[in-house]
């Protein structure tokens, strides 16, 4: 009883005028907060460069043959494509044959 007690009092439902009011005045307007935070996370996860790290554009990514990496333009030369290649081989296996057997056919 306690911990219900306090989760009602941390979520702002506990002693006011109307059960919702607290709620949505105090913890749960928040939650727009955690949402933002979520998407740039997002955002920076699907446009980074494979090699580097860095946030780039989507138009300035190349795609690395028979593997899911993407690299920016620094990084879109054959030595560091090759070495990607042989980490995706490392990482993902069964998913480096499934698009290699793609690739050849």
């Amino acid at each position: 009883m306690v911990i219900f007690h306090w989760f009602l009092t941390f979520t702002g439902t506990n002693n006011e005028p109307g059960t919702w009011y607290g709620f949505w005045s105090g913890f749960g307007g928040s939650i727009p907060d955690f949402l933002l935070l979520g998407t740039i996370w997002a955002i920076y996860k699907r446009n980074k460069c494979q090699s580097c790290r860095r946030l780039v554009l989507k138009g300035g990514l190349g795609k690395v043959e028979g593997t899911h990496y993407e690299t920016c333009r620094k990084h879109t030369n054959s030595a560091d494509h090759e070495s990607l290649k042989a980490q995706h081989k490392l990482l993902h296996p069964e998913m480096h044959a499934h698009l290699n057997k793609e690739v050849q056919q």
